[in-house]
């Protein structure tokens, strides 16, 4: 029996600590909630740094994947605990996506919206973000886990990560105002409450996973959630070093990136902000250099290389385009 927990809001910390728990103590699980207040979550392969914390909000570090994100009660959660039998040995991440996300997909297909499954982990609709998803392995267990937007607070989630400049904020903030959408924004759904989100999310794991709804064994799970909690608020894990990059990089969405280059505050080339879409390889804004023409855009590597600006900037902009698109470190963001 795969049991199904509809628990509605919960603390901001035993959110997290849910999934973690449910996985260590060797159950399955799918857990549908939100948080009664807002928090700062960090996945387990980034720096601690990248969390500002003199944002007002308490943080965690998960030890799945994935990046910081802002999570309230206008994100409905779901969580996917698995045995990894599951899945064959030879299935690839991706599929592991597939069995926790389809769910979600018909879902929204459910509520007459066309969303798609943005390998390995964002569903859109259309080219927007409305669910950022990651997972990992927890000792046994496969783990999925992510949200659905109600509404998202744009500057709050630039406010809380940390940056070198406020460039890099007021980037991160108007890219996010692009590239994600909430279900309250689509006409026709302004009045979706999370209530219902996660009613229809528990038809479709019932109807895809055969999970069967289940009261939460809130007594049995006491001491494990407990413990898993102060280990993730842990000073020591949260701030702990993680992969650095030679370079500042924020994942939007699923192939677009912002990027900056990583040099001293003073640096006026610290301002240089760019949008780059990896498909494509082009960027398509570009945020601290006035002498690039927005109408101009979007500009492969080849085409910044020949406009018409400092060679010292031109040279920053072109190694960023030439990077690697996909650092391991953002491979399952949320």
């Amino acid at each position: 029996m795969l049991p199904l927990y509809q628990l509605g809001g919960v603390d901001w910390i035993t959110t997290q600590a849910l999934y973690h728990g449910i996985a260590e103590m060797d159950e399955e699980a799918i857990v549908l909630c939100w948080p009664t207040s807002p928090y700062v979550s960090l996945g387990c392969h980034q720096d601690g740094d990248e969390w500002d914390s003199s944002c007002g909000f308490p943080a965690l570090r998960r030890r799945v994947g994935g990046s910081l994100v802002y999570l309230d009660a206008d994100q409905v959660f779901f969580q996917v605990i698995l045995d990894a039998e599951r899945l064959s040995s030879a299935c690839r991440p991706v599929d592991w996506y597939h069995l926790a996300l389809d769910p979600v997909v018909a879902y929204l297909g459910d509520l007459g919206l066309v969303a798609t499954l943005r390998p390995p982990a964002d569903i859109l609709l259309g080219d927007r973000k409305v669910s950022g998803n990651a997972g990992g392995q927890i000792d046994s267990k496969m783990v999925i886990v992510g949200n659905l937007l109600l509404s998202f607070p744009h500057a709050v989630m630039a406010r809380v990560r940390n940056a070198p400049n406020q460039i890099l904020r007021q980037a991160f903030a108007a890219s996010l105002a692009e590239h994600l959408v909430t279900l309250r924004d689509i006409p026709g759904y302004g009045d979706l409450t999370a209530g219902r989100v996660m009613e229809g999310l528990g038809d479709r794991y019932a109807k895809h996973l055969g999970a069967i709804h289940c009261e939460a064994p809130w007594s049995r799970w006491a001491e494990t959630l407990e413990r898993v909690s102060l280990e993730l608020q842990d000073p020591a894990w949260l701030k702990a070093a993680g992969m650095r990059l030679p370079y500042h990089q924020i994942k939007v969405r699923e192939g677009v990136y912002l990027r900056s280059p990583r040099v001293h505050e003073n640096d006026p080339k610290a301002s240089l902000v760019i949008e780059f879409h990896s498909d494509e390889g082009t960027v398509h804004r570009v945020w601290g250099c006035d002498e690039i023409d927005p109408r101009g855009l979007p500009l492969t590597g080849r085409m910044l290389s020949e406009i018409s600006v400092p060679e010292d900037i031109k040279e920053v902009l072109t190694a960023l385009v030439d990077l690697r698109s996909d650092p391991v470190v953002g491979a399952s963001n949320r």
